[in-house]
């Protein structure tokens, strides 16, 4: 099973994209994700067994992922923090990769932006992170030697965004 088609809560994989079909072990119903799944109109559908079958998957996977958390500098104008995507993009044209500076750069054992949302908003913080906690106009970079994806932490949760070409 590819990563990125992975659906995970707490750091769980409970779940999987099958084409545009959210396919959630059935142990999880009533969970956080699947409740924002249903909200947005994704298709559904429950099965037992997914989240062992998941676990299973993954074993042979290496466990450790690329991040950078990338946040504001100090000094940017005060209207570009703490806002959404679509209110950023319409006052100031999108992202300006100068306004941002590298807050933690490592490996970790996840790269998905919901549990990397949670990771870096607790009470502990992971080793060599250096920034405030997560919020609003912070952005999430998973990356490999192949490339980066690129994620703003929107009003609503993460929006995958081209950083490099704004």
């Amino acid at each position: 099973m590819e990563e990125r088609n992975v659906i995970r809560q707490g750091g769980v994989a409970i779940g999987y994209f099958d084409g545009d079909t959210a396919v959630l072990d059935g142990d999880f119903i009533g969970c956080e994700i699947g409740r924002r799944l249903t909200r947005s109109g994704c298709p559904m559908s429950w099965q037992p067994g997914v989240a062992k079958m998941l676990e299973q998957d993954a074993a042979g996977r290496p466990k450790l992922r690329s991040v950078r958390i990338h946040q504001l500098k100090p000094g940017v104008d005060p209207g570009k923090k703490f806002i959404g995507y679509a209110q950023l993009y319409l006052r100031y044209g999108g992202i300006d990769p100068e306004d941002y500076q590298v807050v933690f750069d490592g490996r970790l054992d996840t790269d998905d932006p919901d549990e990397l949302y949670e990771r870096f908003s607790a009470a502990k913080l992971p080793k060599g992170y250096r920034g405030h906690r997560l919020t609003i106009s912070d952005v999430v970079e998973r990356y490999s030697e192949t490339g980066s994806e690129f994620w703003y932490l929107d009003l609503e949760g993460f929006l995958p965004i081209d950083m490099m070409k704004e």
